[in-house]
């Protein structure tokens, strides 16, 4: 940390000192102070360097006086500085001219000033602010330290941060950008939680475009890469319209106060971002660098807390194997355990199975695969709470199982509520071409029954797939005939007896057979109603008389044969629940490898 040349102007030492040229660079910061050797003009000159010149400079033509400007100003100098004389600056015209334009400070001194003392003063004060910064270090670590080591959190760094930064109001955000907690002057809070403009696409992009080494305020304020009217001016609009979340302390529009800004990282991963705001004033020096600080232990605290995520999980999808896999001893003991996680399993249950449609890869890492199931378990549970509470959601193998409190629900009202989460769920999974269904089971009294209830609610999601497709909820009670006809595992045998009682009408590829049978379907739906018939497939009467005809000399005489229409009607329920009536599906991808952006939508 170093000296503003506006500061070094304000010290007693200095008194009498005038600004010659460069008034716009008085915010150049000094870390340096040094008198020139006139046999050596300006080889002194560096960063943050103020040059006291020991001699005139050697007259130059104009651009050459430009040029030694621009290479003192691409240096990062901090100024010069020279003892009045009677008679001409020791600076020649021009070049005080090109040090005005830019912003280069040039310092008259008193013609009595002693250059020694200058320097002590100057170089005395800043070695007493960098002494200051090491005091803040040395508090932030302890501060900051002691949050890590009792396991505190987001909030817990907010407040030590309003501490730090007297008169800030601190947010910590979320990843999404909300205000996830709050700490400092009540007013300030409210008023700028409200007023707080999250600038999201262009923020992103300019954060993105920072080296790693430099995404934090790491450097000097006046040197950082990319700066929020940087941003605000690429994206056309006007500080006016908020503050931008790039790193770095900023002023506020207009002036009046400031702000300072660090995102919570986790290696190339953002999990919110800390905000500190002085609505009237200046925070102390270096709050940038007291941010980066408290987001390092921020960010050690959210891996921490998935990591416990992550156990837990691991705990309870093995407690709800052990419910639905029927191998619960102590009923008492067990309800414990499940109340511990919050699980409110003491009265009537249904239990839910919802996957996605998937085939089988050998090839794929099935590490990779667990990980998307428990984040779809993830996005299924905070998808469910807000109309369940007390529901168990685990990610077991390729389904995630659900064991919902019935609370009195009807099989139809629980449909709906399903029905409607899983409609949330798929409008965020249909992007990335993924679509969930559900099965749900009849009710279990008791925990003894959560083995069946998980058997009903598998195979009420298998028929509800195959005959509704993907997104089907399908309840065991509304699966009818269609439940036995799924007990049957080979679809071989069911293609023979779809071929031997449907004959020609079987082909699948034929359009003409595909009318014909759902003119049968209708036929046998009415009970072979043929004005109802007629109807709903908007035929005339005499064309549904001749279609009868037709269909009765390629099938029998099924309009008189009881026992002809059973079988009829029962190949055209397995040709459509097997999808045997339907030309072949496109092939899916393999596996639950779901692109990573349509995760983040969803959790």
């Amino acid at each position: 940390m170093g000296l503003t040349v506006q500061e070094a102007l304000g010290l007693p030492v200095l008194d009498g000192a005038s600004v010659a040229a460069g008034a716009s660079g008085l915010s150049r910061s000094i870390r340096h102070m040094v008198v020139d050797n006139p046999a050596e003009p300006l080889a002194a000159a560096g960063p943050d360097v103020l040059v006291v010149l020991g001699a005139r400079l050697p007259q130059a033509d104009p651009a050459g006086c430009r040029a030694l400007v621009q290479r003192l100003d691409a240096a990062g100098t901090a100024g010069l500085a020279y003892r009045r004389t009677d008679g001409a600056a020791p600076l020649p015209a021009e070049v005080l001219a090109e040090a005005d334009r830019r912003g280069l400070p040039v310092l008259a001194l008193p013609a009595g000033a002693r250059i020694d003392e200058i320097v002590s003063e100057v170089l005395g004060t800043v070695v007493a602010k960098q002494g200051q910064a090491l005091a803040l270090s040395s508090r932030m670590d302890h501060e900051f330290i002691g949050v890590a080591l009792t396991g505190g959190g987001l909030a817990e760094v907010t407040q030590r941060l309003a501490v730090m930064l007297e008169g800030a109001a601190v947010l910590g955000l979320g990843p999404d950008r909300e205000v996830v907690t709050s700490a400092g002057p009540s007013d300030d809070v409210a008023e700028i939680s409200e007023w707080l403009w999250l600038l999201d696409a262009a923020a992103d992009d300019a954060l993105a475009e920072l080296a790693p080494s430099r995404r934090l305020s790491g450097v000097r304020a006046d040197q950082i890469v990319v700066t929020p009217a940087d941003v605000l001016a690429d994206a056309d609009l006007s500080p006016a319209d908020g503050i931008l979340l790039v790193p770095g302390h900023h002023q506020l529009p207009g002036g009046v106060g400031e702000y300072a800004v660090a995102p919570i990282m986790a290696g190339d991963q953002r999990h919110g971002w800390l905000v500190a705001v002085h609505r009237t004033g200046a925070m102390m020096l270096g709050a940038g660098g007291v941010l980066e600080r408290a987001a390092v232990i921020a960010a050690l605290s959210v891996i921490r807390l998935q990591a416990v995520h992550s156990v837990e999980l691991r705990f309870q999808g093995d407690l709800v194997r052990r419910l639905v896999g029927g191998s619960v001893g102590h009923t008492e003991r067990t309800l414990a355990y499940t109340r511990s996680f919050g699980w409110r399993l003491d009265g009537p249950v249904a239990v839910l199975v919802t996957a996605t449609e998937t085939v089988a890869d050998a090839a794929a890492d099935p590490t990779r695969a667990l990980d998307v199931l428990d984040r779809l378990a993830d996005g299924w549970r905070a998808a469910l709470e807000p109309e369940v509470a007390g529901a168990a959601v685990a990610g077991l193998a390729t389904e995630i199982v659900t064991l919902v409190p019935l609370d009195g629900r009807t099989p139809e009202e629980l449909s709906a509520v399903v029905s409607a989460v899983t409609s949330r769920v798929n409008g965020r999974l249909r992007r990335v071409g993924r679509l969930l269904g559900t099965g749900i089971g009849r009710p279990a009294g008791n925990l003894s029954e959560l083995a069946e209830a998980h058997r009903q609610a598998q195979r009420a999601l298998g028929v509800g797939q195959e005959i509704h497709g993907g997104s089907a909820v399908t309840h065991f009670d509304q699966l009818g005939v269609f439940r036995l006809l799924s007990l049957i595992p080979d679809s071989t045998e069911l293609r023979s007896y779809v071929d031997e009682v449907l004959g020609p009408l079987a082909d699948a590829g034929d359009a003409d057979s595909a009318d014909l049978r759902e003119t049968l379907r209708v036929l046998l739906e009415t009970n072979l109603n043929v004005a109802e018939s007629a109807r709903r497939l908007h035929f005339h009467y005499n064309t549904m008389r001749y279609r009868i005809g037709k269909l009765e000399r390629i099938l029998g005489p099924f309009t008189t044969d009881p026992t002809l229409r059973l079988n009829l009607l029962l190949a055209l329920h397995a040709a459509r629940m097997r999808g045997l009536d339907q030309l072949a599906r496109p092939p899916l991808d393999g596996g639950l490898a779901l692109p990573h952006d349509g995760l983040e939508a969803l959790v």
